[in-house]
């Protein structure tokens, strides 16, 4: 009988192939059915795997096969800073689900530079930068005159997913890419991770958790956004800033807080609203001025409180209440909604709310200007050929 090809890769490739898939050597050596020491052997350079011993290893750490014979590991990504801390905890290695997600992000936003040469185009130049020594207030009224999105039109906004849409959609016309992690096939739990931002230019990249309401994807929009133009590139769980942290991870949370809120909801704006002005200083606010001032900025009740109370408007007490008030009638209608079973919507458009309209607009582009094939437009998408057509018609169809 013959004896099986061994396959000729690099053992730094098969150790940067599972530690980026963050898969323990033990979780690997079960997935693969092998003995763990056999998995040792191959990434000490001891032994090799054989070619069809390869191809499960790519399924499993989801790699193509043509990543394990490179020369080296790739080194063509910016290295995100984790936030991913509670109080007294050091940051959490990623689960799978979620290694797979920041690298699938990292992957489009190389496609999409290279849908953009194909086209023979350039990005947008993203228009900003600023140092941490700046006022974030000041740079977010600069940000929010790039974005083009004016006080009156942010104020006729119906509803929270209007609201999302277009902030999101203003965002990737200054030169971002914005993904969602939304759908059956792309859940993370919030409490894992809430968003992250890839700094690098052109092209820089956020991801929000789409498992969020869209007042709090706005927000955590915003909060990474606002790392971008600091230049850096954060995976984080929680926006709130403690004594816990660091001096420089708090200062730099701080920064993104502060530019996402005055972004949102300008000082002098808020300040100057009938409903604020109604209320003396240390009056606690009824819940339907919570409702109406928050759904005029498109905000979260919590968020507008933490707002308020920063002015000195309301209590930093009664904000906290309310805060945690909230956070247990959002468990309950997920429960509700859990219980009621998944919502049926057709996958173009689960698709669209993953990718966003910038990133599938581009490859579409690139399709209709005979660049790339449909069958590569498809796998860019990640869909069936079939649909790319139903999804053509959500991507430029309005008022969705």
């Amino acid at each position: 009988m013959a004896k099986p090809i061994k396959a000729i890769v690099e053992p730094t490739l098969l150790i940067w192939a599972r530690e980026s898939a963050s898969i323990s050597l033990e979780e690997a050596a079960r997935s693969l059915n092998i003995p763990e020491a056999r998995l040792t052997s191959w990434e000490a350079g001891v032994d090799r795997p054989t070619v069809k011993q390869l191809m499960r290893l790519a399924e499993v750490y989801k790699r193509p096969m043509s990543v394990f014979y490179l020369p080296e590991p790739p080194q063509n990504f910016q290295a995100l800073r984790d936030f991913r801390r509670l109080p007294f905890d050091q940051p959490r290695q990623l689960s799978r689900q979620l290694a797979f997600e920041v690298r699938a992000a990292q992957e489009r936003r190389l496609i999409a530079l290279e849908v953009f040469e194909a086209l023979g185009e350039q990005p947008a130049l993203f228009p900003l930068e600023a140092q941490l020594s700046d006022n974030p207030a000041e740079v977010a009224a600069r940000m929010r005159d790039f974005l083009g999105v004016t006080i009156s039109r942010q104020q006729s906004w119906r509803s929270p997913d209007i609201a999302y849409r277009e902030w999101r959609e203003a965002i990737e016309g200054i030169g971002a890419l914005v993904f969602a992690l939304s759908g059956p096939h792309h859940r993370v739990s919030l409490d894992e991770a809430r968003g992250f931002a890839f700094a690098d230019r052109p092209l820089p990249v956020i991801v929000i958790n789409g498992n969020d309401r869209h007042n709090g994807r706005i927000f955590t929009m915003m909060h990474e956004l606002g790392h971008i133009v600091l230049g850096q590139s954060i995976l984080e769980n929680t926006a709130e800033v403690g004594d816990w942290m660091p001096p420089e991870d708090r200062a730099i949370e701080a920064f993104g807080n502060k530019f996402a809120a005055s972004l949102l909801m300008p000082e002098a704006l808020l300040r100057a609203d009938p409903i604020v002005l109604a209320y003396r200083s240390g009056i606690d606010w009824d819940e339907e001025s919570i409702e109406a001032l928050a759904g005029r900025f498109s905000v979260s009740r919590e968020a507008l409180l933490f707002r308020l109370a920063g002015f000195g408007l309301v209590r930093q007490a009664f904000a906290r209440e309310r805060a945690a008030a909230y956070a247990a009638q959002y468990r309950e209608q997920d429960e509700l909604r859990t219980a009621a079973g998944p919502v049926r919507i057709p996958y173009q458009r689960q698709v669209l709310s993953h990718l966003g309209r910038g990133f599938s607009r581009l490859v579409l582009q690139g399709y209709h200007a005979q660049q790339i094939t449909l069958s590569r437009a498809s796998e860019y998408l990640g869909l069936q050929a079939k649909f790319v057509a139903p999804l053509e018609r959500d991507v430029f169809a309005r008022g969705r």
